[in-house]
């Protein structure tokens, strides 16, 4: 189940650590960002021209490139080379307040004993802090996340594990729900049971989740993204959240982020 805790002072590496271990499915801060900060977000990250679609397929709309849309050498030298652009363009969004994002890198430097830092690929660094506008009807069906799938295998010997925040800035008042199985399937399993499908998991295959919960705007839930999960679909309007991954790598060893 997800540990709760009503205010980001009471966050400390223990509860990474439950979260890294299996101990608890995730984290929920309540009231991470303060509702002043999220309406004036929404003010101007709705409208904001840097807005782009996914893919022609779907109405999912970001801003910000995430890791896990590399496809080619060419768009992860892209991705890298506007990196730090997509950071400030982020935090910029959120003057004069503090973005989120920022203040949730100086909580992870603050509370993990060896610090927090961007992760780099290849010696680059990558962006963190993507904004994802999920709009009414759309299911963000059941999958796992996996840093091994979108970076180059040299790379990538040494995380252990893999968790996942995301920072809500807007929920629907029905569906909405973030979904958890209690099922961490190897890469072998979870190939196997995507079968034909190019992203995802077909939720008539799985059994009913473990849990479910429904964040308020301004709560930040960090989770365990190699346990399946899904967001239901809204039915009357966008839910819209900041992403970040964080890595693993031991408990002597500073978390990495990116998105």
């Amino acid at each position: 189940m997800f540990q709760s805790l009503s205010s980001l002072s009471e966050l400390n590496h223990e509860h990474i650590l439950n979260v890294v271990n299996g101990q608890s499915f995730g984290i929920h801060i309540k009231n991470f960002c303060p509702i002043e900060t999220v309406e004036h977000a929404k003010d101007v990250l709705y409208q904001h021209q840097s807005q782009t679609m996914l893919d022609a397929s779907t109405p999912y709309v970001r801003i910000g490139k995430g890791l896990i849309e590399i496809k080619s050498e060419t768009d992860r030298a892209h991705y890298h080379e506007v990196a730090l652009d997509n950071i400030r363009l982020i935090r910029n969004s959120f003057k004069p307040y503090a973005s989120p994002i920022d203040q949730l890198r100086l909580l992870l430097d603050e509370v993990w004993p060896t610090g927090a830092k961007l992760l780099q690929v290849n010696g680059k660094k990558c962006f963190v802090g993507i904004c994802r506008f999920q709009r009414a009807g759309m299911d963000l069906i059941p999958h796992t996340d996996k840093l091994e799938r979108n970076t180059p295998s040299h790379d990538q010997s040494e995380l252990l594990k893999q968790l996942s925040v995301n920072i809500y800035l807007e929920i629907p008042e029905h569906g909405g729900e973030l979904e958890m199985w209690d099922i961490e399937p190897s890469e072998e399993e979870y190939q196997k049971l995507q079968g034909d499908r190019k992203y995802g998991l077909d939720r008539e295959t799985l059994p009913p989740p473990a849990t479910s919960i429904k964040p308020q705007p301004g709560d930040l839930i960090l989770l365990n993204p190699r346990l399946i999960h899904a967001v239901r679909p809204s039915s009357d309007s966008v839910r819209v959240a900041l992403s970040a991954f964080v890595g693993y790598f031991g408990e002597n060893q500073p978390l990495a982020y990116w998105s």
